[in-house]
Order: C-alpha cells, then sequence, then structure tokens
C-alpha cells in the first residue's frame, strides 16, 4: 500500500497488481499536482471529470478500481448484456472483470437469501454493465426532492430538465413505431437534447412480443404515452435506449464523456486502484482533504459510504466498534438504502416467435443476426427493453383495492420507529400513492427464458418483469472491518413491509390476466413459472418471496437533506462538516424514482459539475 506522502497529500490509495493504468503508472499519478480528485471513473465521476476539464488550467485526476476496455464487444454489443445467456458466450454481470460482485446479507423478506449485487467495475462504471434503458421518472418526484427535502429549485424537475438534455444526442423514434405510436404533436422532441456527449436512441428491430403485448395492455385499460419525458412517465410508450442510432453499440460513460476526452492533458485517469482512505486535516476553519481544492465522491451508492467510514466520517459508535479514530460524527452515513426489488414471472410461447430465445438454440438465425449487426449496427444484437411501463396501483386493481392495501400500508409503518428522514419520506409517498398519478409499479416485458426457471430446448418465453419502483423498506451499507479491501455490508432489507410483497403479487396476477388476453394471448401457450396451479394469494406471495431480486438500482445511502433530518450532503453535494468534498453520485437521492435511475445519475453529475463550476469560479 502507497503512503499519503506517496501518492498525494489527499488519499491513501492501495493498487491492484493486474489492470494496467492507462494513462499514468501508480509513480506518475503520484507526482501529478491536482485541483479535483475523482474517486470513481463511473457513470457520474467521468461526467464531472469531463466537464471540468473543458477549462484547460483545470487539472483533474480520477481513480478507478476497475480496467479501461474501450472497444470491449462485451460491453458494447448490447445483446452481451441483457441477454441471460448471451451471445458471446460469457456474462457481463457477474464478471469479476467487469463487476464487483457484491452479496447483500441474508434477506428476511426473501425467504433467508442472500443476493449477488452488481456494480460496475470497469471505467465507464455501472452504465457499462447495466440493462441500457433510458427512462426519466416523474416530475412529482424529482419536485419532491426539491421541496420535501428543501434543497431548492433547482433540484425540482424543472431544474433538472436542461441537465437531461445536456446530455443527450438524442434522435428521433423511427417512424413505423415499434411499439406504440408516436405522436409528433405530444412534442417528445421538445424534451430531449440533441447536442450532448451520449447517444440515445430507439430500436430497430422487433420480436414478436412487443406490439402485441403493448396492444393488449392498452386494451385492458392502461394508459399509452406519446411523451414520457417531460414529468408524465405513466404508461406505454416506446423506451429509449443509451445506444448509437446506427453503430448500434451501448453508449455509456467510457465511451462518450471519457474517451472523447482522453487526451486531454489536464485530465489523467489511474486504473487499477482502489481509494482505502481519505486524508484529513483538521484546523479552525474545519475539516480538510488536504492537498486539492476538492475530492469529489463518485464511487457509487454502495462504495461511497464505505470509504467514508474507512476515512472516520460516519456514524462514531460504528467506527469505534471497528477501532478507527472519528474525525466526524455523521449518523446518516450507509443509512436511508432504497432499492428496485423486482419479481419475474415466465410464460411459454407457441413454436415460431422470435425471440432472444432464437439466439440460443437457432445457430443459423444467430449467424444471420450477426452478420446483420457487424454490418448496420441493426438486428436482434442491437436489440434492448422497449417495453418497461411505468404504471400506478390503481390502474392495475382499482381504487377501491387500492385504498384497502394503503391502510394496512400505514398501519405497518405505525409500527416502525421512524427516522426524521422516513418520517417525511413516508408521507411524500403516501400523498403520491394516494393520489394515483405517480407510478408505483414498472411492468418489463422481456422476451426471454432462463431468467425465472431453466429454458426448454427450442422453445421462446417471455419474461414479465414487475419493478416496484417505491419501496417503504430502508436498508443500509457500512463495513464490516476496519479492512479497507474487504466488500461492505449490504442490506436492503427487501419485502420487509408487508404491502411490498402484496403488490407484487397483485402484479403478477395481472400479468397472468394480460399474457391471455388478445393479441399477444395468440403467442402464448400459458403461464411457466409459476404454474398455473398456483392461485391463491397465500401460494402467489409464496412465489414472490422465493423469486424476488434486486434489480441493482440502490440510492440513497449518503441523501441529500438537512443533516437535522438524517441528510450527509447539502444541496451544493458537500458533505457536511467537511470542507472541500463533494459526492456526486446516486447516493444523494434523497428519495428514489419509478424508473431505472442511469438518466437521473447523469443528470445529478451534470448539475454537480455546475455546483463545482460556480463554487471555484470556473468558466468552461
Amino acid at each position: 500500500m502507497k503512503s499519503a506522502a506517496a501518492l498525494s497529500a489527499a488519499l491513501l490509495l492501495s493498487f491492484s497488481t493486474t489492470a494496467a493504468a492507462v494513462e499514468a503508472s501508480a509513480s506518475d499519478f503520484a507526482r501529478q499536482k491536482f485541483d479535483f480528485l475523482v474517486v470513481g471513473g463511473g457513470t457520474a465521476g467521468l461526467v464531472v471529470a469531463a466537464r471540468l476539464t473543458e477549462d484547460p488550467k483545470i487539472t483533474v485526476g480520477i481513480i478507478e478500481a476497475g480496467a479501461y476496455r474501450p472497444g470491449d464487444p462485451l460491453i458494447e454489443v448490447p445483446q452481451s448484456a441483457v441477454a441471460p445467456s448471451n451471445p458471446n458466450g460469457k456474462p457481463l454481470i457477474g464478471n469479476p472483470d467487469y463487476d464487483w460482485k457484491f452479496e447483500s446479507t441474508p434477506q428476511p423478506g426473501l425467504n433467508g437469501t442472500s443476493l449477488p449485487y452488481s456494480r460496475g467495475k470497469v471505467v465507464g462504471g455501472s452504465s457499462a454493465i447495466n440493462f441500457i434503458v433510458w427512462q426519466r421518472g416523474a416530475k412529482q418526484e424529482y419536485d419532491l426532492w426539491s421541496t420535501a427535502f428543501g434543497n431548492g429549485p433547482r433540484w425540482s424537475f424543472a431544474g433538472l430538465l436542461p441537465y437531461f438534455k445536456k446530455i443527450e444526442a438524442w434522435t428521433a423514434p423511427p417512424k413505423s413505431p415499434l411499439t406504440v405510436a408516436v405522436d409528433p404533436s405530444a412534442g417528445l422532441a421538445g424534451a430531449h437534447g440533441t447536442k450532448g456527449p451520449l447517444a440515445i436512441s430507439y430500436n430497430n428491430f422487433q420480436t414478436s412480443i412487443e406490439q402485441p403485448a403493448a396492444q393488449a395492455g392498452i386494451n385492458m385499460g392502461l394508459k399509452e404515452n406519446f411523451n414520457p419525458d417531460l414529468g408524465d412517465n405513466f404508461g406505454f410508450s416506446n423506451v429509449a435506449r443509451s445506444v448509437h442510432p446506427t453503430k448500434g453499440i451501448r453508449t455509456y460513460a467510457g465511451n462518450s464523456y471519457y474517451t472523447p476526452n482522453a487526451q486531454r492533458k489536464n485530465l489523467v485517469l489511474l486504473t487499477g486502484a482502489e481509494v482505502t482512505q481519505v486524508v484529513f486535516a483538521t484546523s479552525r476553519k474545519g475539516i480538510t482533504a488536504t492537498g486539492v481544492k476538492e475530492v469529489i465522491l463518485s464511487a457509487g451508492s454502495i462504495k461511497t459510504p464505505q470509504l467514508l467510514e474507512l476515512s472516520g466520517v460516519g456514524n462514531k459508535q460504528l467506527l469505534s466498534k471497528y477501532k478507527i479514530p472519528v474525525v466526524l460524527n455523521l449518523p446518516g452515513v450507509g443509512e436511508n438504502l432504497q432499492d428496485h426489488a423486482f419479481a419475474g414471472q415466465d410464460f411459454r410461447l407457441k413454436p415460431g416467435a422470435v425471440t432472444l430465445d432464437n439466439l440460443n438454440f437457432n445457430a443459423t438465425f444467430k449467424a444471420q443476426q450477426q452478420e446483420l449487426f457487424n454490418s448496420s449496427g441493426k438486428g436482434l444484437l442491437s436489440w434492448t427493453i422497449p417495453i418497461a411501463a411505468p404504471v400506478t396501483l390503481q390502474s392495475l386493481i382499482g381504487t377501491t383495492e387500492t385504498n384497502k392495501l394503503v391502510g394496512s400500508l400505514t398501519q405497518s409503518l405505525n409500527k416502525i420507529k421512524q427516522t426524521p428522514l422516513q418520517k417525511v419520506q413516508y408521507k411524500a409517498q403516501l400523498a403520491l400513492l394516494k393520489a394515483g398519478e405517480v407510478p408505483q409499479l414498472n411492468l418489463i416485458v422481456y422476451p426471454t427464458g432462463n431468467f425465472v426457471s431453466a429454458a426448454a430446448p427450442n422453445t421462446s418465453y417471455v419474461t414479465m418483469t414487475i419493478m416496484e419502483v417505491h419501496p417503504y423498506s430502508r436498508g443500509s451499507v457500512h463495513i464490516g472491518s476496519a479492512q479497507p479491501l474487504a466488500a461492505p455490508i449490504i442490506n436492503p432489507d427487501l419485502l420487509s413491509i408487508p404491502y411490498e410483497a402484496q403488490i407484487l403479487v397483485k402484479a403478477q396476477q395481472f400479468s397472468e390476466r394480460w399474457m391471455a388476453s388478445q393479441p399477444v394471448g395468440k403467442l402464448v401457450v400459458g403461464p411457466n413459472a409459476p404454474s398455473a396451479a398456483v392461485i391463491s394469494d397465500a401460494e402467489w406471495e409464496s412465489f414472490v418471496r422465493t423469486h424476488t431480486q434486486t434489480i441493482n438500482h440502490p440510492i440513497g445511502t449518503t441523501a441529500m437533506a438537512p443533516r437535522a433530518m438524517g441528510g450527509v450532503v447539502d444541496p451544493q453535494l458537500k458533505v457536511y462538516g467537511l470542507q472541500n468534498v463533494r459526492i456526486v453520485d446516486a447516493g444523494i437521492f434523497p428519495l428514489t424514482i419509478s424508473v431505472p435511475i442511469q438518466q437521473t445519475v447523469y443528470a445529478v453529475a451534470e448539475l454537480g459539475a455546475d455546483l463545482i463550476k460556480e463554487t471555484w469560479g470556473i468558466k468552461a
């Protein structure tokens, strides 16, 4: 392990012996003098570094534990990421060359199961290994960040909208829509940016499932949404994705924010290096990370709180337990973990249906699709999920049944010893739930098997994935020892509130009716897992608790909220009690949103970069 003096006055690092540095060796990096050090070369960290180094007078060092993998087909070919048995023959998620491969504690709400927790360990972070879905939350969700948690108008939907646009090099959906109709009058183009670093597009290929599934859902009364990106995301839309419109490859922070700027002399990336401690000095001015203007922690909702605790910032009782000198007692660090749980169920399809499964059992079809992708960037290898429909609970089960569940939920919450932060969160969440305008579930149509159950040979499936998007369970991420390279203890506490399992049951029962309705019902043989023999609510709940997983959207562990409420950062993203440390990652979300978090993490980073520029008078 390098000493603080050998590397930087600000940080202690431990170095991997297997990953090579990209632009600087450890010794070269140690000799550099930086204005800003960014810990974590992932989604948010690369955005911040790219924006700060637009000013050639500002020097930024990025420290990333993973490797730089430009042009890696396992990252860039969309189907390498999203297919359970991908056509490249090895996994992306769960691969230690790309994934931290964390694991949760045993989850009581899931019958004691421990869950794999995937986070990106590569330049680009989780944007390099996620499912590539590009959705925004509802206006009301972001407005709560602004109002309920006292963070001000820049953290409202209106305040964030310019940053959503700033990210994007958006291409309109095809004139012949793949999922639902496109209404030009709905203003979809006005919701997006066209000059940003990240190419955003829509599918150019459809399986047999998309159109009939969407139409069947609309026939059952679910809303069709022509513009889900201006604050109302409820219903079926043609979901965008972070894929280049002509090359067909994944666009992510690595190839969109870092690679185009890698030759900047004021931007230095060190790979294969894991930060183990931030070194602080205490004076009359306060507690300061030494050696730089600022340290920007962008290691994510799992690693950032771990690093703070290893550095002596966190709950003093926990730090004392592991004999870590207390620099700052900040009990909110590592608390407030929220995550999207998802429960899957699969349905067997009739022969002739074209799904992702065909890549696994039809060698001729796979070769054709590979050639199509290689020649034009099109076809099934470029396919990503186009149906991820956020819906309200009322739209699935009606107002009367929803009100009954709200009553039992309220009773459950009243039995919990709530923190000040939870009191504000639960009040806001219940108001959204009762109003029936903001989605509580996200219905994802995934045309493949091998997710819930093993696929039979030469057979196609559709898997319905139900995301519970506004959990009431609260978990935590904390160190389990003073060993800096040990994995943190991750406890999302999924389905600890009975309501959470109940709404997943209701949604799965809805999905069973949905897949039997027309026109999608013409393609479906019937339920596979669970089988049609599962009928009672108790049987359904047993299935849900056995098969629910995390969809890897952890947020909130360093929440942007008042310190007295349990927050860790202020609206400037500065850590309370520290003079020059900011957090720019999903850990600052005070409350989760009704869609995958990728796009919002980018927007947080874009705004965070502006906040840093404003503080230091950086004009570029």
